[in-house]
């Protein structure tokens, strides 16, 4: 028996027991696998950028909030300074300014 004679035997013993079904069923399962994986990568970049802007959202209505604070605030200070009020500490030190001011 020749080399081809063996392969086309081997070949036909395959495709005639069910291989070519075996074959087409393993490829397509790994197919759907692939795109299951895939769908489900998506799937997760998709929820990360949801809750990614829900967290800027949050952070932007933080920051407008402190920033209105901060606002009312100055203008409080602003109307007990003009009534005579002395602000308790007087001179303020901001926390980037001691942390500073100790390490020298």
């Amino acid at each position: 028996m020749t080399t081809s004679e063996v392969i086309t035997a081997v070949i036909a013993a395959l495709l005639g027991g069910g291989g070519l079904a075996t074959i087409q069923a393993l490829f397509s399962g790994v197919g759907s696998l692939r795109r299951g994986a895939r769908a489900h990568e998506r799937e997760s970049v998709r929820d990360l950028a949801r809750a990614r802007d829900r967290a800027d959202d949050r952070a932007a209505r933080a920051e407008s909030d402190r920033d209105y604070w901060r606002q009312v605030a100055g203008g409080y200070a602003y109307q007990l300074r003009l009534t005579g009020a002395e602000p308790i500490p007087p001179a303020p030190v901001p926390p980037s300014e001691r942390d500073r001011i100790e390490r020298v």
